[in-house]
């Protein structure tokens, strides 16, 4: 029940909840399969011994950003055009905090990362969500009448989408992006898992100058434990991000690990080549069982449909949790995503599949 202090508009809320199993296999929460190589973890044993923790972290994580502005090696960029965050996501709520105002239109597809809808109502935003198609993509034309008829403050996607694992094409997204910047909206591009498509849209910011790009240490650096994440846009959106985030909201802590796990990138994201090799085989078997619909996916998580009244329930009593999604619109009836885990974590889901649905 809610405090009688609460707001109105908010009294339906409820705590974001999520069941933690530690036990189980974990196939429910896109996080990597892989813990840091032991080397990488010794480094991080190494630095945290040079830390002083009785002084407050840099409120900007320069020397983060920086080494972020190095990764992401796109001409024309660095630590200016870059801001971090405790998760992708708080980063998310200060661009709603600093760009909109209540009852401005915010745009995006219906099903999504769940933060865009919970934030949308939070600042009292007029959220509008586009309906997939039948393949679960959006229709160019679609967005294009939408913000044409809506003129939203703001556009959101995910690229590839969660939980679809659909990513839309560069080239359409030239022509969104072209007709917001020609309506004033700001476009922002969601990249949590651009690393298993092999393709990031961050150079774009040097074109388009209402276009931001969110990325996160969570899923293909094995980090979703730290919580860190940052955006990267032109540097008056990131002056304005910085206005109005917490001073200190990046601890000093993770800003260390942050430095020392892009030092080894390359060893770290070289796993990629088999979480994306295994969802590419998972989602080969998926297609051969009966009653169950699968979709192509460019993430590391693979959505489908399954009949099968008690999958959910069985699959726990072999013990393996997956993502079940409550049918609160007609496309998440009977709808589920698995995470790629490591091979024998995937073999154990797809026999238990094959001997449930048999």
């Amino acid at each position: 029940m809610s405090s009688r202090f609460l707001r109105e508009d908010l009294s339906l809320f409820s705590p974001y909840s999520v069941t933690y199993s530690p036990d189980l296999i974990k196939l429910d929460a896109n996080e990597n399969p892989f813990e840091l190589p032991d080397e990488v973890k010794e480094r991080i044993k190494e630095e945290f011994t040079n830390l002083h923790l009785r002084i407050y972290p840099d409120p900007t994580a320069f020397e983060l950003r920086r080494c972020i502005s190095s990764f992401i090696d796109v001409e024309g960029l660095d630590e200016s055009n870059i801001v971090l965050g405790n998760g992708s996501d708080e980063i998310l709520q200060y661009i709603f905090i600093a760009f909109l105002n209540r009852k401005d239109s915010v745009l995006y597809p219906n099903l999504s990362f769940e933060m865009f809808s919970i934030l949308s109502q939070i600042v009292g935003a007029r959220d509008i969500g586009l309906d997939l198609n039948e393949s679960l993509t959006l229709d160019l034309s679609s967005v294009i009448n939408a913000l044409v008829t809506y003129k939203p403050k703001i556009f959101l996607l995910c690229r590839p989408n969660n939980p679809t694992g659909w990513a839309m094409p560069k080239e359409e997204l030239l022509v969104i992006l072209d007709k917001s910047r020609e309506l004033d909206t700001l476009v922002v591009i969601d990249e949590a898992y651009s690393e298993f498509m092999g393709e990031s849209l961050a150079y774009l910011v040097r074109d388009y100058d209402n276009l931001i790009i969110l990325r996160t240490f969570s899923k293909a650096f094995s980090l979703a434990g730290l919580r860190l994440g940052y955006a990267i846009s032109n540097e008056e959106i990131i002056r304005d991000l910085m206005a109005v985030k917490l001073p200190y909201n990046v601890n000093i802590f993770s800003q260390m690990v942050g430095r020392v796990v892009l030092e080894y990138s390359d060893m770290i994201l070289s796993r990629i080549r088999f979480i994306v090799e295994e969802r590419e085989r998972v989602y080969r078997k998926l297609l051969e069982l009966p009653r169950v619909r699968v979709f192509p996916s460019s993430a590391n998580f693979l959505f489908f449909y399954c009949e099968e009244e008690n999958l959910m329930d069985e699959l726990l009593s072999y013990g393996i949790k997956i993502r079940r999604f409550e049918p609160r619109q007609c496309l998440l009836k009977n709808a589920y995503r698995v995470t790629i885990g490591k091979r024998e974590d995937n073999d154990r889901f797809i026999n238990a599949m094959e001997e449930i649905l048999s």
